[in-house]
């Protein structure tokens, strides 16, 4: 979607996310750059973010997480008041969820540290949900502020995709909420948050079909609107060149199934790679996928260099066994090749203090799915150029709106049933709130004033010190709740330690209030300001270092020299960084682009400064390639592939993929990683059937081979073929 112009929806909901602590619900019609625009503000963005979504496929699609895996939420319903008149086995309230979420001291500080947290898909979360989120990150932040203080950028289409809700659960629901949306949770209701949509359309151009698509997706579709629609129905549809969407999984399987058995070609059964953690109902497509010479596909992902896009319709053309050739409908073939998606977490830079992602999981598949036939709501977010619509049967809210707006043009359409006025579902509760909630005519006021609030509000936060409660609270209670030897000692350290922490949280807070007066009185110079944060930082970093670290260090050393106590010893030494970490960010505070801070630091930590800097290093984001290189390295140290595998803590199968991608490069030979006679038999085999796949070739070996053994062989006879082999 390189084509976006500029436009003010866009430019207002960019700079509220970017400038401003407002939350913002950023929707728009389907085809509006939604996804675009996101990429924009992840990429330009100094605040620390996680993206997330309802569902696990969803979540890989926007490269996050789930909501319920970052917050551990219970798969219940929530209930916001204490009751204890509902099923403990689909309810939960704010009690027990802080029973069931035991977060650890990595996982308080990455929430502690979170500036933006993203929801992708946000239609489909429902409002007790919201309100659970909420609850955790005030819970978990020490912070009374909607979300703990957190900013939240929710995306999406409410008038697509709606939250799903059992008849049994949505009676229990109605006692508390209005409707199960997300907009009457009881967080968002007081929230004041930014509502922007997106209006200009760039999947359509035609305005004659953007204009039927609004009134549709409005309910507001007149007769001729529909009988406009139904001029394009068809009673002899070719189901063998388009795409048909279909409102159920079952019709859609039967119409690909169908279809691939009158193919005469044979099948071809193809296996995903899947290492690490990566949960099954995150897989993008069939771990296993059937397709045939003839198959009609959809890629069901974007090409980095954008030979295909998520959608694209072909048809294949030839299958060998590192790459399919698909013919598209613009008469391109293209070489397809496995493709990676990764499963993600997000952590806590323990040195830059930033957010990053770091890979915990890897599927590799080709991004190819049958095609003749898929369901509406997998249909989300794609584009076609030719579609048949087969929307006979259950129609549910938005659905019609969603299956017409997945086609680029009225021509490209097909119905094979008629549409008629009662097919155009509309939640009158969307209706409501999109009509109550238009952006202001002084929006770009809004927006100065909101922005302003926000460069003061970010130097009052640089003197809040309840983060650091949040982690003294979980280690006093370990401390509690353990068997240690010397219990009753270390329980007073951390109530003393605690006692003077809540008295300078008391000091700090009222130090923050102090600030939001000089900004709301504007006799009070800039200079002032400036000059009363500097005499805070001198006392506060005095009282940290006096009353909060050298106590630790000296705690600390009673324990150091003791058999057994790593873990205790290790929990102080962290604590003591996080003293230090305040300490230092004091000293740091920037405000109005100037360094507040400009003479001498009292207190700085010589001992591990070293330390940090090579822990620094250490932790680092990985570069492109590093994994290889790291693999590469231990091999010529004469480390085994098993070796290998278990010291860097990755399967065996991706470590042999590793010297697969070595030995095309020629970095390796094949007789370092295989014994010759095995070589040697097994490229007999390889040479007397080129067009075997692995499947065939494993039933031919004179011996046990693996599937990563026999990758090996191939490439080294295709080489060999070339004459590229050293």
């Amino acid at each position: 979607m390189s084509d976006i112009k500029t436009n003010r929806e866009r430019e207002i909901a960019k700079n509220f996310v970017l400038h401003t602590r407002k939350n913002v619900f950023l929707t728009g019609k389907a085809g509006t750059g939604k996804t675009t625009l996101l990429k924009e503000i992840l990429k330009e963005t100094d605040k620390n973010y996680i993206v997330t979504a309802p569902t696990g496929v969803a979540a890989i699609n926007a490269g996050g997480v789930t909501l319920h895996s970052l917050l551990s939420l219970p798969l219940k319903t929530y209930i916001p008041y204490r009751d204890r008149g509902h099923d403990p086995e689909q309810f939960y309230d704010a009690r027990e969820l802080a029973k069931h979420q035991k977060f650890n001291t990595d996982k308080i500080k990455l929430l502690l540290e979170l500036d933006l947290l993203i929801i992708d898909e946000i239609s489909m979360v429902r409002a007790d949900i919201f309100d659970a989120i909420d609850q955790t990150l005030r819970r978990v932040r020490k912070n009374s502020q909607a979300f703990g203080g957190v900013q939240l950028l929710v995306i999406g289409d409410l008038f697509q995709l709606s939250p799903v809700v059992r008849n049994n659960i949505q009676d229990i629901l109605s006692i508390y909420y209005k409707s199960p949306y997300f907009f009457d949770s009881l967080v968002w209701t007081g929230s004041e948050a930014v509502i922007v949509e997106l209006k200009t359309v760039y999947r359509q151009e035609e305005q004659e079909f953007i204009d039927i698509l609004n009134s549709i997706r409005s309910g507001k579709a007149d007769q001729k609107s529909i009988d406009r629609i139904n001029q394009n129905y068809s009673d002899t549809a070719d189901y063998s060149n388009t795409i048909t969407l279909t409102t159920h999984n079952k019709k859609a399987g039967k119409i690909n199934s169908s279809e691939l058995e009158k193919l005469e070609s044979e099948s071809n059964f193809l296996t995903a790679e899947v290492t690490g953690r990566f949960y099954e109902n995150s897989y993008p497509n069939d771990e296993v996928i059937e397709l045939k010479v003839g198959a009609q596909v959809m890629f069901i992902r974007n090409h980095a260099e954008e030979l295909y896009f998520n959608g694209k319709i072909g048809k294949i053309t030839e299958i060998k066994e590192n790459y399919i050739k698909v013919k598209g409908d613009d008469g391109i073939t293209i070489i397809v090749e496995p493709v990676e998606w990764k499963n993600v977490v997000y952590e806590l830079d323990k040195v830059s203090g930033n957010i990053v992602q770091n890979e915990v999981g890897t599927y590799v598949q080709y991004p190819l799915r049958l095609a003749w036939a898929v369901t509406v709501h997998k249909s989300q977010g794609l584009t076609f150029d030719k579609v048949i619509l087969d929307l006979e049967g259950t129609f549910a809210s938005g659905q019609l709106y969603v299956a017409l707006s997945r086609c680029r043009s009225l021509s490209g359409l097909v119905l094979t049933s008629k549409i008629s006025e009662k097919n155009v579902i509309i939640d009158s509760r969307v209706q409501t709130f999109t009509q109550e909630n238009q952006l202001a005519e002084n929006i770009e006021e809004i927006l100065e004033i909101e922005k302003s609030k926000y460069n003061n509000y970010k130097l009052q936060q640089e003197f809040s010190l309840t983060s650091l409660l949040a982690i003294v609270d979980p280690l006093e209670d370990m401390v509690k709740e353990s068997d240690m030897s010397e219990k009753p000692n270390r329980v007073v350290f951390f109530k003393e330690l605690k006692l003077s922490l809540q008295k300078l949280i008391g000091i700090s807070t009222t130090f923050q209030s102090q600030l939001a007066n000089f900004f709301e009185d504007e006799a009070i110079d800039v200079s002032h300001v400036l000059k009363r944060c500097v005499d805070g930082i001198d006392y506060f970093t005095e009282q940290l270092h006096t009353e909060l670290v050298i106590p630790t260090i000296k705690h600390a050393a009673n324990y150091a020299v003791k058999k057994d106590e790593k873990k205790y010893t290790k929990a102080l030494d962290e604590l003591e960084d996080l003293f230090w970490s305040k300490i230092e960010s004091l000293y740091s505070i920037v405000f109005n682009e100037k360094k507040v801070y400009i003479g001498d630091r009292k207190y700085v930590n010589k001992v591990s400064s070293a330390d940090r800097k090579s822990k620094a290093k250490a932790k680092s984001k990985k570069v492109k390639g590093e994994t290889y290189t790291i693999t590469y390295d231990m091999h010529k140290e004469g480390k085994s592939l098993a070796i290998i595998a278990k010291e860097r803590g990755l399967a065996l199968s991706t470590i042999e993929s590793h010297f697969t991608k070595f030995l095309k490069e020629q970095r390796v030979s094949i007789f370092d990683i295989m014994k010759p006679d095995k070589v040697e038999k097994a490229l007999k085999v390889a040479q007397a059937n080129p067009d075997a796949d692995l499947t065939e070739l494993m039933g031919k070996m004179p011996f046990k081979s693996s599937y990563s053994e026999l990758r090996w062989v191939t490439v080294y006879r295709d080489l060999l073929q070339s004459g590229d082999s050293q």
